[in-house]
């Protein structure tokens, strides 16, 4: 069970945790790495995690939403040992294989992607390992077709969004742009509408969506874009949920103009936002759905599902040696049984309204002083995200981001690990599969860790190295 430890560095094996801490310092990049907090992991299983402390400890994050089925699920196991017992080679590219067949039929099945040129069933999937091959194939794919057919390579992407670590997703990617990434030289970055936050002061909701669709009409009327990309739910940018009727008035405008609508859902659809994808919340139909992380259950597959005119329009252009390998496909069948079985959508969204209601009422209950460093509670399903600030130091973001690590920090002590995006918002996104009362317990430890946090538990000193982003 999770406890309250206050030092992070008195466990009962301090030298195997020191050690792993070390070693982390000694032969991992920084290139790819973020700490939050000094506790290692040594094992998982479900939402729960055992540190080298021998405590375990409640995922909040299921890294980053990749282990949507939690730790060691028996199905997926099972599936993964049945195909490496008798492996029909290793990618898609050269050889077909069956596991991969099924699976993008099942896609096909699920998503509601119909192609600009409205032709329903003439649609392809393409096969990855991450949410950033995905994004970047689709998006030169996109860039492809419209040169073929003679119109220009921009692309219209949103402020603060992610769509990848890597090639033309990176360059496209507003929060990487924004931390000093190359940006894109042919890239409209355009306003996401955020409801708490709007661009302009005191606007309601409904106005500062139309605010950000005549931002996206403008780019429009230029003729020159190869597609826009978009997040359903604005995810490393604070878990933003647009307001309702943004995602369709998108999805007219680029179909006025005859620009695919690329949806990412990398990180957020299948089942987690209460609907298999969280554009369905709108009952829109975009071109092309790029998914990832959730498919493979912690495997690393990726798909874009898309209309046949873009995805088939430059024959091996896009190949990986094991892009669509069975083991990694196998994963994604099991999770896509278990999400259709036990309607893991359904249970997402019941579990998401009680747990926004719960924490809530949690910070309600607090002292005015812990009530004043909460700024939102919001998301979708189990997309669910705090948004927090420092009082004490009004409009500082680097104060906001400051009590935020530290709020991460002090959650990992007493027993839970999650994480923060847009700098000061605490993303939670736990396993689909996690049961009521283990949530319950972990949310309430999050209410206590910002109350800890405001009444200085955790100093500067003590997230030296490990202050995440």
């Amino acid at each position: 069970m999770p406890s309250d430890t206050n030092n992070a560095q008195c466990c009962n094996t301090p030298s195997e945790a020191e050690s792993l801490i070390r070693r982390d310092s000694n032969v991992i990049a920084a290139a790819e790495k973020v700490r939050f907090f000094n506790r290692p992991v040594v094992g998982g299983r479900g939402s729960l995690y055992t540190s080298a402390d021998g405590e375990e400890l409640i995922d909040l994050s299921a890294t980053w939403t990749a282990a949507g089925l939690g730790y060691a699920h028996p199905l997926v196991r099972e599936a993964v040992d049945e195909v490496l017992r008798n492996c029909p080679g290793m990618g898609i590219g050269s050889v077909i294989n069956p596991q991969c067949l099924k699976l993008a039929q099942s896609l096909l099945a699920i998503t509601d992607s119909t192609g600009y040129d409205r032709v329903v069933d003439d649609r392809r999937v393409y096969f990855g390992h991450s949410g950033s091959d995905a994004n970047d194939v689709a998006l030169r794919l996109c860039r492809k077709a419209s040169v073929q057919h003679g119109g220009g390579r921009r692309v219209l992407a949103f402020e603060h969004s992610y769509h990848g670590g890597f090639g033309e997703a990176l360059g496209l990617s507003g929060v990487q742009v924004e931390g000093g990434a190359r940006r894109d030289d042919c890239v409209t970055f355009l306003p996401y509408p955020d409801p708490v936050h709007p661009h302009t002061p005191g606007a309601t909701a409904s106005e500062e969506r139309d605010y950000c669709l005549a931002a996206v009409r403008v780019a429009l009327e230029v003729g020159d874009a190869a597609c826009l990309i978009v997040e359903a739910i604005l995810s490393d940018g604070g878990m933003i949920v647009p307001p309702d009727g943004f995602l369709q008035g998108l999805r007219e405008l680029c179909s006025e103009y005859t620009v695919p609508m690329i949806c990412d859902e990398v990180k957020v659809g299948l089942g987690r936002p209460g609907t298999t994808y969280a554009y369905q919340h709108e009952g829109i139909h975009p071109d092309v759905v790029t998914i990832g992380k959730t498919l493979g259950s912690g495997l690393p597959i990726s798909a874009i599902i898309g209309p046949a005119s873009i995805l088939d329009c430059a024959p091996g252009s896009a190949l990986l040696t094991m892009g669509g390998n069975p083991v990694c496909a196998a994963a994604a069948n099991a999770f896509l049984q278990v999400l259709a079985v036990d309607d893991l959508a359904d249970k997402a969204a019941s579990d998401g309204e009680e747990s926004r209601e719960f924490l809530a009422e949690a910070i309600a209950d607090e002292s005015e002083q812990t009530r004043a460093h909460v700024v939102d509670i919001r998301g979708r399903g189990l997309a669910m995200a705090v948004e927090l600030t420092d009082p004490d130091h009004p409009g500082d973001r680097t104060a906001a981001e400051r009590f935020a690590e530290k709020v991460c920090f002090r959650a990992n002590q007493l027993g839970v690990v999650l994480y923060y995006v847009g700098g000061h918002v605490l993303e939670i996104t736990p396993a689909l599969t996690i049961d009521a009362m283990t949530l319950r317990r972990a949310l309430a430890l999050v209410v206590q860790a910002i109350v800890d946090v405001t009444a200085g538990a955790v100093s500067d000193d003590e997230i030296h190295g490990f202050g995440g982003w």
